[in-house]
């Protein structure tokens, strides 16, 4: 999904894309599925903007399957990585704001109720919305800063829903991999980014 075409779409909204994409995340993984008209009255700036542009009715789909399914298509709508970093950075930092909004408007669980690596992202997700990323002189560092926390929030997000909502175990013995592999791609994650 084109970030600028969403971003359009959203003109007349009290949010950007990113943002906007956080808040539908949140309200997913502490809710399970969302109505697109539950997460536009979360999104629009008044009550009078009462047809939903038909992009977000994709944004809304494709976030709402690629967590449901757990393909590993699940992607934080930000900025291209042509963009500037620190518009991606500012992005992320919106991202993790409206995550946190669509969490607790949507009656999302405490930390404390949830396992730890769970509760962990949370936390983390938390810390992201607070702190800033800090550009140094090293643009390649930097990327590579930016690119690690993005893919521990991608790899977080898809954990914690899955915690919250886990899929019914299929009989087949294949099948189980896909706990499995959250696991594993978390445990990588989570041992490899640093907040700046």
């Amino acid at each position: 999904m084109d970030f600028d075409r969403v971003e359009q779409a959203l003109d007349d909204a009290a949010v950007s894309a990113a943002e906007a994409h956080g808040v539908l995340t949140g309200m997913i993984c502490a809710s399970g599925p969302v109505e697109l008209s539950d997460w536009w009255s979360q999104i629009r700036e008044d009550d009078e903007q009462a047809a939903v542009p038909a992009l977000l009715g994709q944004v809304h789909a494709e976030t709402s399957t690629s967590l449901a399914e757990l393909t590993g298509t699940f992607d934080l709508m930000l900025p291209d990585d042509e963009d500037d970093l620190g518009d991606r950075a500012e992005a992320l930092h919106l991202w993790c704001n409206g995550f946190l909004y669509g969490y607790g408007v949507a009656g999302g669980k405490d930390p404390s109720q949830l396992p730890d690596d769970a509760a962990e992202v949370l936390r983390d997700i938390g810390q992201f919305a607070q702190a800033s990323f800090d550009l140094g002189d090293d643009d390649e560092e930097d990327e590579l800063a930016y690119s690690e926390l993005v893919e521990y929030l991608r790899v977080g997000v898809l954990l914690l829903h899955e915690t919250l909502h886990p899929r019914p175990e299929p009989e087949q013995s294949s099948g189980e991999a896909g706990g499995q592999d959250v696991q594993s791609f978390w445990s990588r994650a989570s041992g490899s980014t640093t907040l700046h």
